[in-house]
């Protein structure tokens, strides 16, 4: 009887060890670099974009 009582708080204790809170760690420079880079992506994207309409119009000229 005196193991099972033992047991029973020994898993208790074990149960309330896991169920504690985490604190949430930010980063605000890695935070500040993942938009700076958002930012270039798109900038680059858009003149890719850009270069790719032109040689389309290009194309078509050649074409007429």
């Amino acid at each position: 009887m005196r193991l099972k009582i033992f047991m029973l708080c020994l898993v208790a204790l074990f149960v309330s060890q896991t169920s504690r809170a985490q604190w949430v760690v930010t980063d605000p420079g890695n935070l500040a670099q993942g938009i700076i880079n958002a930012t270039k992506n798109i900038v680059h994207t858009s003149s890719t974009a850009s270069t790719m309409i032109q040689n389309f119009q290009e194309t078509v000229k050649i074409y007429k």
